[in-house]
């Protein structure tokens, strides 16, 4: 007993260290650090009390059900919900048949994974990408496609070089992946035309395009672009979303939207009995007359501290760093003159006190070493400039010589 004792021990530290800074459990979260790893929603925003006394109304009048299992597609009353949030707020106009409700994003994307990619199948993304999509994708042991990014989005003439090229060679893309709304991670919005382009070749290639649209509710400045999935004419775009940014994480509810057919293939390989009842019941009592005046207090708040994270990068960074400026979301992306590797400071920052994430981890083949991912959610204004003054004086140690 001892021995397998000692084994797992092992194995439990093991896993321990290899949780990423800014990751529940890890050293990010802790209140005497710096925290612009993670993008964690503001726990002091959180709807603590009003969520409260809509759990005790929904086990009222359906507490017998919301313990119990549930739909696959999921709790009726919550799709009913969503659809009313997303007609109003963010002109999406679907029917409940092409609605499942999922354990957040990450199952959403990783149920079209499973609908769609088999080992070795080729996938068209953003570059660089949110880290817990190229996981997804390198778990199907997909090939992964990168197009990079400017700041109004992915480019589109290499875009369509690369489905032209992949057309010349046989392949079909199963879809092309992107955030265009406060992308995770440069914080960039993907322009009207480009957006416009993007359906123009999918439509050419017949190819879906898989939107992530995490963060749409969350604009501070600048003009409200309408979604892929309602400009798409053609039934090629696959939406998902979430209730993590704008009521908590920890209901791990998000949604997945597309062509009937394909919700139905999805939701037969859905492994759970409903995605979490209970939540959902919450949710869906919480939402009608609460859900869209928080929103707008979290916008204020997320713009608070963006303004806090520009202003300290213009105010202490050197001029050699440059930074993008979002109208929305949760981050900002800092690029380092040549010569500089985020990898290698990292660890200096995270003895300083200061965590962040590197840029090669959005990157499939660990490029990115000369940028850095900060996030502005978790942490209040005054952090954030102790935060951006300590991470400046550490950059300007490691700026080349001239």
């Amino acid at each position: 007993m001892a021995q397998t004792q000692t084994r797992l021990d092992g194995l439990f530290s093991s896993a321990a260290k290899r949780v990423a800074p800014g990751a529940p459990g890890g050293r990010g979260l802790s209140p005497d650090r710096v925290n612009f790893a993670g993008g964690a929603p503001d726990p002091k925003s959180m709807p603590t009390k009003a969520m409260g006394a809509a759990a005790v109304r929904a086990m009222e009048k359906n507490g017998q059900w919301a313990l119990q299992y549930g739909a696959a597609a999921g709790y009726d009353g919550l799709v009913e919900q969503l659809l009313i949030k997303l007609k109003r707020d963010n002109g999406v106009d679907v029917r409940p048949e092409n609605v499942l409700i999922t354990a957040g994003a990450s199952q959403a994307i990783d149920l079209v994974c499973d609908a769609l990619v088999d080992p070795g199948d080729t996938i068209i993304s953003e570059e660089p990408a949110f880290l817990g999509a190229l996981r997804l994708f390198n778990a199907h042991q997909a090939k992964i496609v990168g197009i990079p990014m400017d700041d109004r989005g992915m480019k589109m003439d290499v875009l369509a070089q690369t489905l032209a090229d992949c057309k010349a060679r046989g392949v079909q893309p199963k879809f092309i992946y992107t955030i265009p709304t406060f992308q995770n991670p440069t914080g960039v919005t993907t322009t009207l035309d480009r957006r416009l382009r993007i359906l123009e070749l999918a439509k050419e290639y017949n190819v879906a395009v898989l939107e992530d649209d995490a963060y749409f509710d969350l604009r501070f400045s600048g003009e409200r672009l309408p979604m892929l999935i309602t400009l798409d004419d053609a039934g090629l775009v696959i939406y998902t979303g979430t209730f993590s940014k704008i009521i908590g994480a920890g209901l791990r509810l998000g949604w997945v939207i597309g062509p009937v057919p394909l919700i139905h293939k999805v939701s037969k390989l859905k492994p759970d009995g409903g995605t979490s009842p209970f939540a959902s019941h919450i949710v869906a009592e919480y939402a009608p007359s609460q859900l869209e005046e928080h929103v707008k207090e979290l916008v204020n708040v997320y713009r608070n501290r963006r303004d806090a994270m520009l202003g300290a990068l213009k105010a202490e960074m050197p001029e050699e760093i440059t930074w993008t400026e979002p109208e929305g979301g949760f981050f900002v992306w800092l690029t380092l003159p040549e010569g500089m590797d985020s990898v290698a400071i990292q660890p200096e920052a995270a003895a300083h006190g200061v965590d962040f994430m590197p840029g090669t981890v959005f990157y499939p083949n660990q490029e990115g070493r000369r940028n850095i991912r900060l996030a502005y959610s978790f942490t209040d204004e005054e952090t954030i400039r102790r935060g951006v003054k300590i991470l400046a004086g550490i950059l300007r140690e490691y700026l080349p010589a001239t």
